[in-house]
């Protein structure tokens, strides 16, 4: 098990927060899901998809735990300037494999390893132990640095969603306590990721002639592209009128007068300023 590749247990998606009594709920970090394994001192790491990123992340190097072997389970982020997790920066620090390019955004975006999970201590799986006791061994294991941490339980869900829309981040994570691990799963009731999505109104300026794809923009400058269909009805009113609306071409894209505005759901606002993630939601007439 120890140094070998493991698919985690995944979370399943819900619009609302899950508050049942006696559940676990944690803040969801905006980064990549990241595997930890400890064997006496050396420290190796691998994505959810099995990729390893070790030599990508020098500061794995730096964490001491409470015990000879361990496999941990958490989110590898990059905490910016306003004090909140930037997944352009931690994208930036796994998109960096030659060594001067990794030696240099360790100075420039330092990674930092949240953890919820521990799966295997000292030779003993824990995938049939309830998630309270896993997470009360993980706190006993881990000792906290500006590399590591342990991400703090709390018993209302729906007061730490209404603090994680105050401070913009990503969301939250609602867990049944007695619940067990399950490999490479996203098991129903047991792991619930409730996301803060934001909403805003934008102008359609362009189809994509390929695959789909509507261009948004915002006074004037683009600011993203809806990659995800919306139903056929909504397809087909919307090209009824924008075939009245061109304006011209290019290789790729038909141009339509931006008259047509659309509410629209996203993670978040990017660096550029751009959507990450926008969604259609429906017309604004």
């Amino acid at each position: 098990m120890l140094n070998t590749i493991i698919k985690p247990m995944l979370l399943q998606p819900s619009s609302t927060v899950i508050n049942k009594i006696g559940w676990i709920h944690q803040i969801k970090w905006d980064g990549f899901r990241v595997l930890i394994h400890y064997d006496n001192g050396k420290v190796r790491a691998f994505t959810r998809q099995g990729t390893e990123v070790t030599s990508r992340f020098p500061e794995l190097q730096q964490i001491r735990l409470n015990c000879s072997q361990a496999i941990l389970d958490g989110e590898c982020i990059c905490i910016d300037e306003s004090n909140k997790p930037c997944f352009e920066d931690v994208m930036t620090r796994f998109q960096a494999k030659k060594s001067e390019s990794v030696l240099k955004h360790v100075q420039q975006f330092p990674a930092h390893f949240a953890l919820w999970d521990i799966i295997w201590l000292n030779s003993e799986s824990f995938f049939k132990t309830s998630l309270l006791k896993r997470l009360e061994c993980l706190q006993r294991v881990v000792i906290p640095s500006p590399v590591i941490s342990v991400t703090p339980m709390h018993e209302d869900g729906e007061r730490l969603f209404q603090k994680v829309k105050g401070l913009g981040l990503e969301g939250i994570v609602s867990k049944n306590p007695d619940s067990h691990y399950s490999l490479d799963s996203r098991p129903k009731n047991v792991w619930i990721k409730t996301k803060n999505y934001q909403y805003g109104e934008f102008k359609i300026s362009g189809i994509r002639k390929s695959e789909f794809g509507w261009s948004l923009t915002k006074k004037g400058q683009h600011i993203g592209v809806i990659e995800f269909p919306p139903p056929s009805e909504v397809l087909k009113a919307f090209g009824a009128v924008a075939k009245q609306i061109v304006r011209g071409e290019s290789k790729d894209w038909i141009y339509i007068e931006p008259v047509l505005t659309c509410k629209v759901k996203f993670q978040c606002y990017t660096k550029e300023g751009r959507l990450r993630h926008p969604s259609f939601e429906s017309f604004v007439l």
